[in-house]
């Protein structure tokens, strides 16, 4: 899993979330995102610089000011 962390790590050279909605319900917030990354290295079809994009739905749970559940739903876009 450590391996795979640090691959995931020099793949991107760059990576932002745009948060395109949220909602707040007491402990819960959904939050609407498109997430963009910028590849450092080749990955499948793509050279280093090209950009991937996935819109997601993430959901967190807090307890005392802490996130203590998170889910995610993404849809990548064509690459």
């Amino acid at each position: 899993m450590a391996d795979a962390f640090e691959k995931g790590q020099k793949l991107l050279s760059s990576q932002s979330y745009e948060i395109k909605s949220w909602v707040a319900d007491g402990d819960r917030v959904s939050i609407e995102v498109i997430w963009t990354g910028t590849l450092a290295l080749s990955f499948g079809s793509l050279s280093p610089g090209s950009q991937m994009r996935a819109h997601s739905a993430m959901f967190f749970q807090f307890k005392d000011g802490k996130i203590v559940s998170q889910r995610n739903y993404d849809c990548f876009e064509p690459w």
